[in-house]
Protein backbone atom coordinates (compact mmCIF):
# COMPACT_ATOMS: atom_id res chain seq x y z
CA UNK A 1 0.00 0.00 0.00
CA UNK A 2 0.90 3.47 -0.81
CA UNK A 3 1.82 5.73 2.06
CA UNK A 4 3.42 8.71 0.47
CA UNK A 5 3.16 11.09 -2.16
CA UNK A 6 1.78 10.17 -5.69
CA UNK A 7 3.77 12.31 -7.93
CA UNK A 8 7.32 13.90 -8.09
CA UNK A 9 8.10 17.21 -6.80
CA UNK A 10 10.86 17.01 -9.13
CA UNK A 11 8.51 16.86 -12.33
CA UNK A 12 6.43 19.60 -10.53
CA UNK A 13 9.61 22.07 -10.38
CA UNK A 14 10.14 21.18 -14.36
CA UNK A 15 6.86 21.73 -15.57
CA UNK A 16 7.01 25.31 -13.49
CA UNK A 17 10.02 26.32 -14.16
CA UNK A 18 9.09 25.15 -18.38
CA UNK A 19 5.88 26.99 -17.84
CA UNK A 20 7.95 30.16 -16.75
CA UNK A 21 10.34 29.68 -19.95
CA UNK A 22 6.83 29.83 -22.62
CA UNK A 23 5.75 32.79 -20.50
CA UNK A 24 8.72 34.56 -21.30
CA UNK A 25 8.64 33.61 -24.70
CA UNK A 26 5.19 34.56 -25.70
CA UNK A 27 5.51 37.54 -23.87
CA UNK A 28 8.87 38.38 -25.92
CA UNK A 29 7.06 37.02 -29.46
CA UNK A 30 4.40 39.45 -28.29
CA UNK A 31 5.84 42.53 -27.75
CA UNK A 32 8.19 41.79 -31.23
CA UNK A 33 11.30 41.66 -29.21
CA UNK A 34 14.14 40.34 -31.19
CA UNK A 35 16.11 38.74 -28.65
CA UNK A 36 12.23 36.65 -27.30
CA UNK A 37 14.92 34.21 -26.31
CA UNK A 38 16.51 36.15 -23.43
CA UNK A 39 12.71 36.67 -22.61
CA UNK A 40 12.65 33.45 -22.19
CA UNK A 41 15.17 32.20 -20.50
CA UNK A 42 14.58 34.98 -18.07
CA UNK A 43 11.18 33.47 -17.57
CA UNK A 44 12.44 29.91 -16.98
CA UNK A 45 15.05 31.69 -14.32
CA UNK A 46 12.68 33.69 -12.17
CA UNK A 47 9.70 30.87 -12.05
CA UNK A 48 12.48 28.70 -10.89
CA UNK A 49 13.78 31.17 -8.25
CA UNK A 50 10.24 31.41 -7.12
CA UNK A 51 9.79 27.64 -6.41
CA UNK A 52 13.00 27.24 -4.71
CA UNK A 53 12.25 30.62 -2.15
CA UNK A 54 8.76 28.99 -1.73
CA UNK A 55 10.87 25.80 -0.73
CA UNK A 56 13.59 27.67 1.17
CA UNK A 57 10.78 29.39 3.27
CA UNK A 58 9.03 26.34 4.01
CA UNK A 59 12.28 25.47 6.23
CA UNK A 60 13.81 28.45 7.21
CA UNK A 61 10.72 30.56 8.25
CA UNK A 62 11.17 30.23 12.13
CA UNK A 63 13.01 32.95 13.31
CA UNK A 64 12.86 34.39 10.16
CA UNK A 65 12.05 38.21 9.48
CA UNK A 66 9.90 40.26 7.66
CA UNK A 67 12.20 40.46 4.52
CA UNK A 68 11.95 36.75 4.79
CA UNK A 69 8.69 36.09 4.93
CA UNK A 70 8.01 38.92 2.11
CA UNK A 71 9.53 36.50 0.20
CA UNK A 72 8.15 33.61 1.15
CA UNK A 73 5.04 34.44 -0.10
CA UNK A 74 6.18 36.62 -2.56
CA UNK A 75 7.48 33.50 -4.31
CA UNK A 76 3.75 32.11 -3.95
CA UNK A 77 2.44 35.20 -5.34
CA UNK A 78 4.58 34.74 -8.31
CA UNK A 79 4.03 30.99 -9.01
CA UNK A 80 0.37 32.09 -9.33
CA UNK A 81 0.76 34.41 -11.63
CA UNK A 82 3.01 32.27 -13.56
CA UNK A 83 0.41 29.80 -13.71
CA UNK A 84 -2.10 32.31 -15.02
CA UNK A 85 -0.60 34.40 -17.21
CA UNK A 86 0.08 31.28 -19.92
CA UNK A 87 -2.79 30.92 -21.55
CA UNK A 88 -3.71 34.25 -21.70
CA UNK A 89 -0.27 35.03 -23.54
CA UNK A 90 -0.36 32.35 -25.77
CA UNK A 91 -4.01 33.26 -27.30
CA UNK A 92 -2.69 36.74 -27.56
CA UNK A 93 0.07 36.05 -29.36
CA UNK A 94 -1.74 34.17 -31.48
CA UNK A 95 -3.90 36.99 -32.36
CA UNK A 96 -1.25 39.82 -32.64
CA UNK A 97 -0.25 37.79 -35.63
CA UNK A 98 -3.41 39.95 -37.63
CA UNK A 99 -1.18 43.54 -37.98
CA UNK A 100 -4.37 45.48 -36.87
CA UNK A 101 -4.66 43.61 -34.12
CA UNK A 102 -1.45 43.47 -33.09
CA UNK A 103 -1.11 46.90 -30.94
CA UNK A 104 -4.53 46.17 -28.68
CA UNK A 105 -2.88 42.55 -28.37
CA UNK A 106 0.11 44.08 -26.58
CA UNK A 107 -1.79 46.54 -24.34
CA UNK A 108 -4.26 43.34 -23.53
CA UNK A 109 -0.75 41.67 -22.78
CA UNK A 110 0.57 44.02 -20.41
CA UNK A 111 -2.39 44.34 -18.72
CA UNK A 112 -2.86 40.30 -18.19
CA UNK A 113 0.77 40.30 -17.11
CA UNK A 114 -0.19 42.94 -14.13
CA UNK A 115 -3.54 41.44 -13.75
CA UNK A 116 -1.64 37.62 -12.97
CA UNK A 117 0.29 39.92 -10.72
CA UNK A 118 -1.98 41.47 -8.81
CA UNK A 119 -4.22 38.60 -8.29
CA UNK A 120 -1.45 36.61 -7.07
CA UNK A 121 -0.41 38.56 -4.56
CA UNK A 122 -3.83 39.57 -3.25
CA UNK A 123 -4.40 35.86 -3.29
CA UNK A 124 -1.42 35.45 -0.79
CA UNK A 125 -2.43 38.32 1.45
CA UNK A 126 -6.18 39.53 1.82
CA UNK A 127 -7.62 36.33 -0.32
CA UNK A 128 -5.80 34.03 2.33
CA UNK A 129 -7.30 36.08 5.63
CA UNK A 130 -9.12 36.62 7.73
CA UNK A 131 -10.60 32.69 8.31
CA UNK A 132 -14.55 32.75 8.03
CA UNK A 133 -16.67 31.52 10.97
CA UNK A 134 -19.84 30.53 10.27
CA UNK A 135 -22.85 28.31 11.52
CA UNK A 136 -24.46 25.46 9.46
CA UNK A 137 -27.73 24.57 10.36
CA UNK A 138 -28.11 20.88 10.06
CA UNK A 139 -31.71 18.97 10.58
CA UNK A 140 -31.46 15.75 10.94
CA UNK A 141 -34.29 12.80 11.06
CA UNK A 142 -35.20 11.29 14.29
CA UNK A 143 -32.30 13.49 16.40
CA UNK A 144 -32.93 12.50 19.68
CA UNK A 145 -34.60 15.81 21.93
CA UNK A 146 -31.80 15.73 24.37
CA UNK A 147 -29.17 16.34 21.21
CA UNK A 148 -31.48 19.32 19.83
CA UNK A 149 -29.63 22.29 18.92
CA UNK A 150 -25.90 20.48 19.40
CA UNK A 151 -22.88 22.21 17.72
CA UNK A 152 -19.66 20.46 16.33
CA UNK A 153 -17.32 22.35 15.36
CA UNK A 154 -14.80 21.12 12.38
CA UNK A 155 -11.03 21.84 12.13
CA UNK A 156 -9.74 20.58 9.43
CA UNK A 157 -6.26 20.92 6.77
CA UNK A 158 -4.63 23.01 9.08
CA UNK A 159 -0.87 22.19 7.40
CA UNK A 160 0.78 23.90 10.92
CA UNK A 161 3.90 24.94 9.36
CA UNK A 162 4.85 28.08 7.54
CA UNK A 163 1.42 29.35 6.51
CA UNK A 164 -0.52 28.77 9.62
CA UNK A 165 0.52 28.48 13.09
CA UNK A 166 0.17 27.15 16.68
CA UNK A 167 -1.40 30.46 17.66
CA UNK A 168 -4.02 30.17 14.24
CA UNK A 169 -5.13 27.09 15.82
CA UNK A 170 -5.63 27.85 19.60
CA UNK A 171 -7.69 31.02 18.25
CA UNK A 172 -9.90 28.66 15.98
CA UNK A 173 -10.52 26.58 19.05
CA UNK A 174 -11.12 29.12 21.16
CA UNK A 175 -13.53 30.68 18.79
CA UNK A 176 -14.90 27.20 18.68
CA UNK A 177 -15.59 27.35 22.17
CA UNK A 178 -16.81 30.48 22.92
CA UNK A 179 -19.51 29.61 19.69
CA UNK A 180 -20.96 27.23 22.31
CA UNK A 181 -19.55 23.71 20.23
CA UNK A 182 -19.83 20.83 22.37
CA UNK A 183 -17.70 18.78 20.13
CA UNK A 184 -14.69 19.43 18.37
CA UNK A 185 -13.61 17.28 15.98
CA UNK A 186 -10.34 17.38 13.74
CA UNK A 187 -10.14 15.61 10.05
CA UNK A 188 -6.83 15.35 9.47
CA UNK A 189 -3.94 17.39 8.24
CA UNK A 190 -3.01 18.80 11.38
CA UNK A 191 0.59 19.41 10.87
CA UNK A 192 3.27 20.16 7.98
CA UNK A 193 6.45 20.76 10.39
CA UNK A 194 6.67 18.36 13.31
CA UNK A 195 8.45 20.92 14.54
CA UNK A 196 5.52 22.31 16.52
CA UNK A 197 3.72 18.91 17.18
CA UNK A 198 4.51 18.81 20.46
CA UNK A 199 2.93 22.41 20.98
CA UNK A 200 -0.07 21.33 18.83
CA UNK A 201 -0.72 18.58 21.15
CA UNK A 202 -0.33 20.67 24.19
CA UNK A 203 -3.06 23.29 22.84
CA UNK A 204 -5.31 20.41 21.91
CA UNK A 205 -4.64 19.22 25.16
CA UNK A 206 -5.70 22.60 27.17
CA UNK A 207 -8.77 23.35 24.70
CA UNK A 208 -10.41 20.19 25.35
CA UNK A 209 -11.90 21.34 28.56
CA UNK A 210 -13.75 24.47 26.13
CA UNK A 211 -15.78 21.54 25.17
CA UNK A 212 -18.23 19.63 26.67
CA UNK A 213 -17.83 16.04 24.74
CA UNK A 214 -13.73 16.57 24.19
CA UNK A 215 -12.48 16.50 20.50
CA UNK A 216 -12.16 13.56 18.33
CA UNK A 217 -9.19 12.81 15.41
CA UNK A 218 -9.31 11.07 11.96
CA UNK A 219 -5.96 10.86 9.67
CA UNK A 220 -5.57 13.16 6.92
CA UNK A 221 -2.80 12.10 4.47
CA UNK A 222 -0.16 14.63 5.16
CA UNK A 223 0.59 12.74 8.89
CA UNK A 224 1.89 9.49 6.54
CA UNK A 225 4.01 12.36 4.54
CA UNK A 226 4.99 13.98 7.80
CA UNK A 227 5.48 10.94 9.80
CA UNK A 228 2.20 9.18 11.62
CA UNK A 229 3.92 7.68 14.55
CA UNK A 230 5.23 11.01 15.74
CA UNK A 231 1.28 12.80 15.36
CA UNK A 232 0.34 9.62 17.22
CA UNK A 233 2.40 9.74 19.81
CA UNK A 234 1.61 13.20 20.69
CA UNK A 235 -1.70 12.61 20.41
CA UNK A 236 -1.98 9.86 22.69
CA UNK A 237 0.48 11.82 25.08
CA UNK A 238 -2.33 14.66 25.24
CA UNK A 239 -4.83 12.69 25.27
CA UNK A 240 -6.99 12.93 21.93
CA UNK A 241 -9.06 10.11 21.02
CA UNK A 242 -8.06 9.19 17.18
CA UNK A 243 -10.86 6.90 15.61
CA UNK A 244 -9.32 4.71 13.30
CA UNK A 245 -12.23 3.10 11.30
CA UNK A 246 -13.54 3.01 14.58
CA UNK A 247 -16.37 4.98 16.27
CA UNK A 248 -17.66 6.01 19.82
CA UNK A 249 -20.45 7.31 21.22
CA UNK A 250 -21.54 10.86 23.08
CA UNK A 251 -24.31 10.26 25.31
CA UNK A 252 -27.25 12.71 27.28
CA UNK A 253 -28.70 10.39 29.97
CA UNK A 254 -30.56 7.12 27.59
CA UNK A 255 -30.04 8.96 24.61
CA UNK A 256 -26.80 8.63 22.57
CA UNK A 257 -24.94 9.84 19.14
CA UNK A 258 -22.42 8.33 17.45
CA UNK A 259 -19.21 9.23 15.78
CA UNK A 260 -17.66 6.75 13.16
CA UNK A 261 -14.42 7.74 11.49
CA UNK A 262 -12.11 6.73 8.53
CA UNK A 263 -8.80 6.32 8.22
CA UNK A 264 -6.84 7.65 4.81
CA UNK A 265 -7.27 5.58 1.61
CA UNK A 266 -4.34 4.99 -0.29
CA UNK A 267 -5.70 2.63 -3.28
CA UNK A 268 -6.07 3.68 -6.52
CA UNK A 269 -8.53 2.94 -9.39
CA UNK A 270 -10.94 0.85 -8.35
CA UNK A 271 -9.55 -0.21 -5.32
CA UNK A 272 -9.62 2.67 -3.96
CA UNK A 273 -13.57 2.66 -3.56
CA UNK A 274 -13.16 -1.21 -2.08
CA UNK A 275 -10.89 0.28 0.18
CA UNK A 276 -12.88 3.20 1.49
CA UNK A 277 -15.66 0.88 2.02
CA UNK A 278 -13.92 -1.71 3.83
CA UNK A 279 -12.68 1.30 6.01
CA UNK A 280 -16.55 2.86 6.54
CA UNK A 281 -17.49 -0.93 7.39
CA UNK A 282 -15.08 -1.49 9.72
CA UNK A 283 -16.42 2.52 11.12
CA UNK A 284 -19.61 1.37 11.57
CA UNK A 285 -19.62 -2.06 12.82
CA UNK A 286 -20.94 -2.56 15.72
CA UNK A 287 -23.67 0.58 16.12
CA UNK A 288 -27.04 -0.04 16.68
CA UNK A 289 -28.90 0.09 13.05
CA UNK A 290 -30.97 3.37 13.42
CA UNK A 291 -28.57 5.11 15.38
CA UNK A 292 -27.90 8.33 14.43
CA UNK A 293 -24.52 8.91 13.41
CA UNK A 294 -21.80 11.45 12.67
CA UNK A 295 -19.06 10.16 10.32
CA UNK A 296 -15.27 11.60 9.88
CA UNK A 297 -13.10 11.17 6.96
CA UNK A 298 -10.04 13.12 5.64
CA UNK A 299 -10.83 12.72 1.38
CA UNK A 300 -14.09 13.73 0.67
CA UNK A 301 -14.61 10.72 -1.37
CA UNK A 302 -15.92 9.12 1.77
CA UNK A 303 -19.20 11.07 1.50
CA UNK A 304 -20.82 8.25 -0.48
CA UNK A 305 -19.81 5.63 2.25
CA UNK A 306 -21.79 7.80 4.96
CA UNK A 307 -24.42 7.88 2.53
CA UNK A 308 -24.36 4.24 2.17
CA UNK A 309 -24.25 3.54 5.04
CA UNK A 310 -26.60 6.27 6.80
CA UNK A 311 -24.53 8.67 8.22
CA UNK A 312 -27.15 12.11 9.30
CA UNK A 313 -23.89 14.05 8.53
CA UNK A 314 -20.20 13.89 6.81
CA UNK A 315 -17.68 15.92 7.79
CA UNK A 316 -14.61 15.82 5.13
CA UNK A 317 -11.33 18.11 3.92
CA UNK A 318 -8.57 17.64 1.86
CA UNK A 319 -9.97 19.60 -1.35
CA UNK A 320 -9.23 22.78 0.40
CA UNK A 321 -11.85 23.53 -2.20
CA UNK A 322 -9.28 23.90 -4.35
CA UNK A 323 -8.27 27.33 -3.13
CA UNK A 324 -10.37 28.92 -6.31
CA UNK A 325 -13.63 29.60 -6.49
CA UNK A 326 -15.84 32.35 -8.07
CA UNK A 327 -19.62 32.78 -7.00
CA UNK A 328 -19.25 30.64 -3.91
CA UNK A 329 -18.31 27.56 -6.41
CA UNK A 330 -14.81 26.13 -7.63
CA UNK A 331 -13.09 26.76 -10.90
CA UNK A 332 -12.01 23.31 -10.77
CA UNK A 333 -13.22 20.09 -9.48
CA UNK A 334 -11.07 17.29 -9.19
CA UNK A 335 -13.17 15.36 -7.01
CA UNK A 336 -16.51 14.26 -7.19
CA UNK A 337 -17.26 16.40 -3.86
CA UNK A 338 -14.97 19.13 -3.53
CA UNK A 339 -16.86 22.27 -1.56
CA UNK A 340 -19.40 22.87 0.60
CA UNK A 341 -22.68 20.57 1.66
CA UNK A 342 -24.04 17.67 -0.52
CA UNK A 343 -27.00 15.04 -0.19
CA UNK A 344 -28.78 12.05 -1.01
CA UNK A 345 -31.92 13.29 -0.57
CA UNK A 346 -32.02 11.99 2.81
CA UNK A 347 -28.67 12.60 3.98
CA UNK A 348 -25.81 15.61 3.95
CA UNK A 349 -21.92 15.37 3.44
CA UNK A 350 -19.50 18.27 3.97
CA UNK A 351 -16.42 18.93 3.19
CA UNK A 352 -14.90 22.26 4.29
CA UNK A 353 -12.56 24.90 2.60
CA UNK A 354 -10.03 24.25 5.30
CA UNK A 355 -8.51 26.07 8.13
CA UNK A 356 -5.62 26.83 6.66
CA UNK A 357 -2.94 24.93 3.93
CA UNK A 358 0.47 24.11 2.49
CA UNK A 359 0.29 26.59 -0.11
CA UNK A 360 -0.77 30.40 1.14
CA UNK A 361 -2.76 31.74 -2.06
CA UNK A 362 -6.64 31.46 -2.26
CA UNK A 363 -9.52 33.29 -4.22
CA UNK A 364 -12.74 33.19 -3.96
CA UNK A 365 -12.22 30.70 -1.30
CA UNK A 366 -11.85 31.53 2.18
CA UNK A 367 -10.46 29.88 4.77
CA UNK A 368 -13.55 28.83 7.36
CA UNK A 369 -14.09 27.50 10.64
CA UNK A 370 -17.45 25.38 10.48
CA UNK A 371 -19.91 25.04 13.42
CA UNK A 372 -22.84 22.30 13.02
CA UNK A 373 -25.77 22.90 14.69
CA UNK A 374 -27.84 19.78 14.91
CA UNK A 375 -32.25 19.87 14.87
CA UNK A 376 -34.63 17.40 14.29
CA UNK A 377 -37.74 17.62 12.23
Amino acid sequence: MNHGPTFSFSTLILALTFMGCLNGAFAGLLFRRKRWYVWAAAGAVLAYGAQEAYSWYRWAYIGAGSFEHGLGYGACAYIVANCAALLPLLVLLIVSCIRPCRRPAQWLGAAVLCIALSAGAYGVTRGNAPEEIHTVRVTVPGLPASFEGYRIAQITDTHIGPYYSCDDLDAALGAAGVAGASLAVVTGDLIDDTRYMDAAARILHSRQRDFRDGMLYVWGNHEYYRGRSTVREALEAAGIPILENDHTAVRRGGDALYVAGADYPWAKGPAHAAEMKEMADEAFAGIPAGSRTIFLAHHSDFIDEGFAHGAALTLTGHTHAMQFGIGGQPVFTPFKYTRGMYSDGTHLGYVSRGDGGWFPFRLGCRRELVLFELHGE
